[in-house]
């Protein structure tokens, strides 16, 4: 019984996703502001993130128009700041992405030391933050694609990356890790994900009725539109904020870390705006339907993460439910060289904020791990 059940409700999935229409346009450049919204405070929304950038003391933020039609926003080391070594194995260009519901400043406590090491680009996925959906699809092999145009709109078509992402960012670069022949000119050194399994095990595990509850998010958001009208009559600001503090942890100085920098008004600013909730619906109608069915694909035929892959998670969230190392040696060949490590002290699905200092040092260790440059 319970399978029938399941293949009944992936069926209503895939039927709801199929007649969801774009009903909200965007307009003034990047964020929809329909009279209903709450005005973006533009403070809040172009925010600047600290790093080592030649005679700058932030990173360089611009616009990229790519061919799925977003207007992808991100900040960037300028190619000049390390020269002809940009973009080598020696100073890979590490891509660093964000999820739900935020945006490309859960980084701002990261980029300065990283920077010092590596280039780096910090995208808005498409849709949220200050980018424009792509207008030919939400699944996780389209976004990945906007945001390599805009890699190689920078650094050039040839160029070494370290992908690394957090949430639904996460999700983009494991996409990107397996599909890595779809982007000719990008060579990836490895890829670093931060607190996700993948897709399919996510959804394998809400038979339990608790994980199910934690994450009830992710069988709410691809029902589409009406879901969009639920979240901006509740509110989309007050909605980020309550999933920020379902995601938060117990610790009170990560939560004090996770909340400063006005980050969370950072967030609320953005799904205040109907564009980018109604956005963030469409990537996770993608990830039940599109993105879930590749991961199937992959599985069947082989298709693995073949390049080092370093899984950080947090124990307090991911750790109660899942087995990491065994559930990601699944995912990523038994060559490749899998590292699985956990954040304790109770710091909850938001690591890349709740533990900043921790974060880097991990990605600095393995940046260690591929010969990058100290």
């Amino acid at each position: 019984m319970r399978c029938h059940i399941f293949i009944l409700f992936g069926l209503a999935i895939r039927h709801s996703y199929a007649r969801v229409s774009p009903r909200y346009e965007t307009v003034n450049g990047n964020t929809s502001v329909p009279q209903t919204n709450a005005p973006l405070n533009e403070t809040l929304a172009y925010y600047k993130l600290s790093a080592f950038n030649g005679a700058q003391n932030t990173l360089t933020h611009g616009f990229f128009q790519t061919s799925c039609g977003s207007n992808l926003s991100f900040h960037y080391t300028d190619p000049s700041v390390y020269g002809n070594q940009t973009g080598t194995a020696s100073r890979p260009v590490m891509i660093l992405t964000h999820g739900y519901p935020q945006s490309s400043y859960i980084w701002r406590r990261m980029t300065q030391p990283l920077s010092e090491r590596v280039p780096l680009i910090v995208p808005d996925q498409p849709g949220y933050g200050l980018s424009t959906p792509c207008t030919t699809g939400s699944d996780k092999l389209t976004i990945a694609g906007a945001i390599m145009e805009a890699v190689q709109s920078v650094y050039g078509h040839n160029t070494t990356v370290v992908l690394a992402g957090h949430d639904r960012g996460a999700r983009t670069m494991h996409r990107v890790a397996v599909s890595i022949d779809t982007f000719p000119g990008i060579t990836a050194l490895g890829v670093f994900l931060a607190d996700i399994v993948p897709t399919v095990e996510q959804y394998a595990s809400f038979a339990n009725s608790t994980w199910s509850v934690n994450y009830f998010h992710w069988a709410f958001l691809p029902r589409g539109a009406f879901a969009t009208d639920v979240i901006m009559a509740y509110g989309g600001g007050a909605w980020v904020k309550q999933i920020l503090t379902f995601g938060s942890g117990l610790n009170a100085m990560g939560i004090e870390i996770f909340q400063a920098d006005d980050a969370w008004a950072v967030y609320e600013n953005f799904f205040n705006q109907l564009s980018v909730t109604n956005a963030s619906v469409y990537d996770y109608a993608a990830g039940a339907t599109i993105d879930y069915d590749m991961e199937i694909a992959d599985q069947a035929a082989g298709r693995k993460i073949a390049m080092p892959c370093h899984v950080l998670y947090s124990i307090y969230n991911l750790g109660t439910e899942f087995d990491m190392p065994a559930v990601w040696s699944r995912w990523v060949d038994a060559s490749a060289g899998l590292t699985v490590e956990g954040i304790g002290g109770n710091k909850g699905h938001f690591i890349v904020e709740e533990a900043p200092d921790e974060t880097v040092q991990q990605i600095n260790t393995f940046l260690d791990r591929l010969h990058v440059t100290q």
